[in-house]
């Protein structure tokens, strides 16, 4: 695993870079970043500016999901590796069905445990290297052909409340914000198949499991390998 320099931050082209790879490791893709995928990254980024939290029931714990707009105009935003990491989340969640504005709104919530857990799943056994490790300390284990390895696999389970179906008409003007229950981090398959166990299908029918690790892992190998990308209009 690649290690970077403490409080390192890179530009815009080189965290799209570092995405890309992330999404397409170990497929055959081209190596240039295609517009369209820099495109979902831009829109996200600008869902994320223009939208304001402040006056929903619980407002969120940070003002920014992704990065902070740069200081000047004209500027580039400075993209730390948590940064990256909730931008491959939430790409992971676009493709999972969520619109732009849900996915921004979840992670103002999302973002403090992310980057708090970060640095401990990269330091977990590797799951981008695609090779079954032995059991490790604190970690929970899975069985392959009758032999018991390590599961560095971390999950968060998201459930969405589709507000139409379960308020009275009268009061879904009052919710102008998508609403979700308390995300349930599950540490290996045996973790969240108890909690998929418990919840579906009685309190719930549909739910998003996303695992993070590997997401991680692959953001902090790559993200120190950008090569400097030069934007010919550095917006952030």
């Amino acid at each position: 695993m690649s290690l970077q320099m403490p409080n390192a931050t890179y530009g815009r082209g080189q965290a799209e870079w570092a995405l890309w790879k992330s999404f397409t490791f170990g497929r055959s893709a081209s190596g240039e970043v295609p517009k369209v995928f820099k495109t979902r990254v831009k829109r996200l980024l600008d869902v994320d500016r223009d939208s304001d939290f402040a006056d929903v029931s619980v407002p969120p714990p940070v003002r920014w999901s992704f990065v902070a707009p740069p200081e000047e105009a004209g500027g580039e935003a400075a993209y730390a590796e948590a940064d990256v990491f909730c931008l491959a989340v939430g790409l992971d969640l676009m493709d999972a069905g969520f619109k732009q504005s849900e996915v921004v709104f979840l992670l103002r919530y999302l973002r403090p445990e992310l980057e708090a857990r970060m640095p401990r799943l990269v330091k977990r056994p590797s799951l981008i290297s695609r090779q079954d490790h032995p059991p490790v300390p604190n970690l929970p284990t899975q069985t392959k052909n009758g032999k018991t390895y390590a599961d560095a696999r971390l999950f968060v389970v998201i459930s969405k409340i589709e507000i139409r179906d379960n308020l009275p008409s009268g009061k879904v003007s009052d919710h102008k914000a998508p609403l979700f229950l308390e995300p349930v981090y599950c540490n290996g398959i045996e973790e969240l198949s108890l909690v998929l166990g418990e919840v579906m299908p009685d309190r719930r029918r549909v739910v998003t499991a996303v695992e993070l690790t590997a997401t991680a892992q692959a953001v902090a190998e790559f993200l120190p390998k950008a090569p400097s990308i030069r934007r010919g209009r550095p917006k952030a």
